[in-house]
């Protein structure tokens, strides 16, 4: 077993549970965090954790009911993991709802993420907005 996808599990689990010290505790000092280009939080490359809760999660908790991202399977060799899911949330000014795929590619080195770029249809979740 690959114990790689353990942090990316526990990420999850954390982000489910609204626990933003465990989540931000996954992730390596030194990282590269890219959201897909046309994501609505979409900032280029963050390098730190505070970088991605300032730029996505403090974003995404002023602009959404109960966004989540589902995981639904892993797939992983060395220390690669790829996560596929399916995001969904309720937008708060528009009222509208989101259901969208993604495709998540870690890199867990030293039991800490170091790597972390999203696949997603964006299209779905600019339609919400």
């Amino acid at each position: 077993m690959n114990t790689a996808v353990d942090p990316i599990r526990h990420f999850y689990d954390a982000l489910a549970a609204g626990d933003v010290p465990r989540v931000l505790s996954l992730l390596a000092a030194e990282l590269e965090w890219t959201e897909a280009e046309r994501f609505p939080y979409y900032g280029g490359t963050w390098r730190t954790p505070q970088a991605v809760l300032e730029g996505l999660f403090m974003r995404i908790n002023q602009d959404w009911d109960r966004f989540e991202a589902r995981p639904e399977g892993f797939v992983a060799e060395g220390d690669q993991v790829v996560s596929f899911g399916t995001y969904a949330g309720k937008h708060k000014r528009s009222g509208r709802l989101m259901n969208s795929p993604f495709a998540h590619r870690w890199t867990v080195r030293g039991g800490k993420i170091t790597g972390f770029v999203q696949y997603t249809d964006t299209a779905k979740v600019l339609e919400a907005l």
